[in-house]
């Protein structure tokens, strides 16, 4: 992978490295700081700090599973327990729905860029 100048994402330190992978969250970040006319820096995992990359995307990857499978939990334990009481009404599945959707996107909070190796 070719090396670019960059700020290392854990260290903080101007140096060479591999570049973040092009996802949508980095591309948005590099067309607002185009946008706002701020100088380019884009984001790298220098050589020291690669390794950790790796595990610290992987953490965030299961993260991204597990509260998919939490959501789902949701959704399902709240239709099943209103259609247990006798209360289910289709109007509960826009809540489920709902609150599913936020559950699965409370990770991108803790969001890490992918790094080739």
């Amino acid at each position: 992978m070719k090396k670019e100048r960059g700020i290392c994402i854990l260290c903080g330190e101007e140096k060479s490295g591999t570049p973040a992978g092009r996802d949508i969250v980095i591309s948005l970040a590099r067309k607002i700081r185009s946008a706002l006319k701020m100088k380019e820096k884009h984001t790298i995992a220098c050589g020291e700090c690669l390794a950790e990359c790796g595990k610290k995307r992987q953490r965030f990857e299961k993260m991204i599973w597990n509260y998919r499978i939490y959501a789902a939990l949701f959704f399902l334990l709240l239709l099943g327990g209103a259609f247990a009481m006798g209360n289910f009404t289709l109007w509960l599945v826009l809540p489920g729905l709902l609150g599913a959707a936020f559950i699965s996107l409370l990770p991108a909070f803790h969001y890490f860029p992918k790094f080739s190796f």
